[in-house]
């Protein structure tokens, strides 16, 4: 009876807590940010999050019932104003802000939370993340802001499975699958503009209910090459870069005006072997190849030294980390001793070891796209050679090598798995071929499938993370894979930008803020140097998606949702996509070589005038503006014809359509603010 009593004084604490007033955004108001990051999606939308890209950008534009605070790591109110659960622990309510509305003016309901869900578990959504709702028992309206989750048992994570990000009802109904396409939200920031493939810019959503955000605009810039990013960065066209390699770290904290941002990560690098080799199927056998390979060397001299040794399944950032396993050091004769008592031997004096009349050869394969792993491939290559193995690698493009791991034409490939805040490994490693779609080493035990299914549905973190201790000591033992590297979460930004004590994280951006003597120059120019951008986009428009290169996980995720409402289908019948489509033509932007920037009107002056007027001009074959339009404005008329004349003196080096010169219309904006 007194741990019951305790439980309802700690709910009681917990809606109290969470029913608390909402701070305003702190921070100067005004400024852009310039974002550089190599993961920027091709839809936006909480029905079809990524299940291997980042989702942080969802943050920006739509509001979670509740969130994690970054600071104190507990669960604050977000969409929802408080919750309560039942005395049997059972069911959640969830009482929402009334003050919330969706960026075209309509009020966020429950209606839209309840409406969410349902397309949520319509198997013609492919939910990718259907499972975290496999313990909701049902979905009720309570009230025009108020929905009831009850779950047929109780655990641990009956907060995260019912956290939805909710959609507008009204609009998906109208807009279908192609929501994500031109998403409209209710978090603090809103697009503007969408390149596909190239550029998102977000402005500022005033009627976000913690007060309109400090920073105006934030522009995310979208690099297939992780080095002409950083170049960009180095040369102050961009204020932050995302998720950097340890090299390109160590070469921009030289600069004295950066900061770099590393913490520990939650992808694990590892060689996955497969388990159906008649040699690999001995766990003694794949032991001596782990004990063979220099995973120290490989962090030091591949990652920088910045992250840790893959342990297991879990990362060092995962609270289900199990702190106490053993690591399989370095030991190369001890390798070579483990393979001659397995009866392996080099009987025919070519440095090559044999059994049975069989030479020990392996085909290691990884992707070309990912400079990362083709480094370690070559590190392993050399290691294993060293103990007497005979190591054949290929680099694949994305569609060969994941068409090959879904043949399980390897014996072994490089790649990497991230974990979560909730752990559920269940589609990597589990038996059944029906829930682990990812194991695709072929991977088999029992109790490891037991754990995985207690561990779920755990009510107790401290007991679960028992659980999952176990379950990591046993994986490491079995050593199905050899796990390499941890490496940090890197990112990097100006020291001009503030809020970013705590870390930095594109989910956060919308907090961030910089001084307004630090803020960017009054002129700024919205088009990107890339082949792919559509001629004429107008601001708020979004372009015509354009053929992009695939990376291995966004295969295996269309993989997941064709197979996420049958449990009878496999991962096996997926056909792998063409990695480059055919594209009709090669489109080149015009890019100024002259720029005049209008000086601010004296008129002005009077009302101290203050805002952007956006021109659009017309480039002509040559290179000359040959027309004008004035697209808006700040309402004075004298910064009008400023902008206007200024437009007018812009030279271009003139677009191109497959090598051709062609007229093309540019997007001007000019920021007008009284000299100081």
């Amino acid at each position: 009876m007194k741990k019951f009593c305790f439980i309802l004084i700690v709910i009681l604490l917990l809606v109290l807590a969470c029913a608390r007033k909402e701070e305003k955004l702190a921070g100067e108001q005004g400024g852009t940010m310039v974002i550089g990051t190599t993961d920027l999606p091709t839809t936006i939308s909480p029905l079809a999050p990524s299940m291997f890209g980042s989702n942080e950008i969802l943050d920006l534009l739509f509001m979670h019932l509740h969130r994690i605070d970054s600071e104190t790591g507990k669960m604050k109110p977000e969409l929802a104003a408080s919750w309560e659960l039942s005395e049997d622990l059972t069911s959640i309510t969830y009482y929402l802000r009334r003050d919330v509305k969706w960026w075209d003016g309509e009020p966020v309901t429950a209606e839209d939370v309840y409406y969410t869900y349902e397309k949520m578990v319509d198997p013609k959504t492919n939910y990718p993340n259907i499972a975290k709702f496999r313990f909701v028992k049902k979905v009720e309206l309570v009230g025009t802001y108020a929905i009831k989750f009850t779950f047929d048992r109780v655990y641990a994570d009956l907060l995260t499975d019912s956290d939805i990000m909710a959609v507008p009802k009204h609009v998906v109904e109208k807009s279908g699958d192609t929501f994500g396409e031109n998403p409209i939200g209710n978090g603090p920031y809103k697009i503007d503009k969408w390149t596909y493939g190239s550029e998102l810019i977000l402005v500022a959503n005033d009627t976000y209910y913690r007060g309109k955000p400090p920073l105006d605009e934030i522009h995310i810039r979208y690099y297939s090459d992780m080095n002409n990013m950083i170049e960009d960065f180095a040369s102050g066209d961009l204020d932050l870069v995302l998720n950097i390699t340890s090299t390109a770290a160590k070469d921009l904290e030289k600069n004295e005006n950066i900061a770099i941002d590393s913490k520990p990560g939650n992808t694990y690098t590892y060689i996955g072997w497969n388990l159906n080799h008649p040699f690999l199927d001995d766990k003694d056998i794949r032991i001596a190849l782990s004990m063979a390979i220099n995973t120290n060397k490989i962090l030091d001299e591949v990652f920088g030294g910045m992250g840790v040794i893959s342990l297991g399944p879990l990362p060092q950032s995962s609270w289900g980390y199990n702190e106490n396993i053993v690591p399989i050091e370095y030991n190369l004769s001890k390798a070579k001793e483990i393979l001659k008592d397995k009866g392996f031997g080099d009987r025919n004096r070519n440095r090559i070891l044999d059994k049975g009349g069989r030479e020990f050869v392996l085909n290691i394969v990884t992707n070309i796209e990912n400079p990362t792993r083709v480094a370690i491939l070559d590190y392993i290559t050399k290691d294993l050679t060293a103990l007497g193995i005979r190591v054949r690698t290929r680099t694949l493009n994305t569609a060969s090598f994941i068409d090959i791991i879904i043949k399980r034409e390897f014996d072994g490939f490089i790649m990497g798995w991230s974990v979560g805040e909730k752990i559920d490994p269940t589609i990597y490693w589990n038996s059944d071929p029906t829930k682990g779609l990812f194991n695709f080493v072929s991977y088999e035990n029992i109790k490891v499938d037991s754990l995985m299914d207690v561990g779920a549905a755990m009510l107790s973190r401290k007991k679960a993370k028992e659980i999952w201790n176990e379950f990591q000591k046993i994986i490491y033992e079995d050593q199905p894979y050899t796990f390499l590297a941890v490496s940090n979460n890197i990112s990097a930004c100006y020291k001009r930008i503030r809020g970013v004590a705590k870390g930095i994280a594109l989910a956060s951006v919308y907090t961030y803020w910089i001084p307004e003597a630090e803020q960017r120059v009054a002129i700024a120019l919205v088009l990107l140097a890339e082949d792919t951008i559509s001629p004429g986009v107008e601001p708020g428009e979004i372009t015509e998606k354009p053929p992009e290169v695939v990376k291995p996980e966004e295969l295996l995720e269309a993989a997941v949702k064709k197979d996420t409402t049958s449990a009878a289908d496999t991962i096996e019948e997926v056909t792998p996509v063409p990695l480059v489509p055919p594209r009709p033509s090669v489109i080149t932007r015009a890019t100024p070589i002259k720029q005049v920037v209008p000086k601010y009107p004296e008129s002005a002056l009077a009302v101290s005038a203050t805002g952007r007027v956006v021109v659009r001009v017309l480039v002509g074959t040559d290179g000359k503006v040959k027309a004008t339009t004035l697209l808006s404005s700040l309402g004075n008329p004298a910064c009008e014809a400023a902008a206007l004349a200024a437009a007018k003196q812009w030279e271009f080096k003139p677009a191109t359509k497959d090598g051709e010169p062609f007229e093309q219309k540019i997007t001007i904006p000019f920021d007008f603010k009284p000299p100081r």
